[in-house]
């Protein structure tokens, strides 16, 4: 499985916004090819960052949705600032995966 996280620090004044946005992105994001979970964290102790992970099944799959479908989903008026990072999951006792790229 492949994984983009974003990191950000949002605008404190558009938090809410940011929060009612995330909530609707798993409904555009499900049926994309690949797809597996979406989940939008925000500190505990900073509550103006958070963390947003999209998980795929392979990277290609990210790649494609990525170029062509995710630009209309723009959380940036949102952002004071992002950092985009992609991990490949190595192991996970809920998707049963030892170690590897997974399929």
């Amino acid at each position: 499985m492949f994984t983009r996280m974003m990191t950000c620090t949002l605008k404190l004044d558009k938090k809410e916004e940011f929060l009612e946005a995330a909530r609707q992105l798993p409904s555009a994001y499900k049926k994309q090819t690949g797809f597996v979970d979406l989940l939008t964290f925000v500190s505990d102790d900073r509550p103006n960052h958070a963390l947003v992970l999209a998980v795929w099944n392979t990277k290609s799959d990210s790649q494609e949705f990525y170029k062509n479908r995710a630009p209309l989903l723009d959380l940036k008026p949102f952002l004071e600032e992002e950092q985009i990072e992609h991990y490949y999951l190595e192991t996970s006792n809920v998707f049963k995966i030892v170690s590897g790229k997974a399929a």
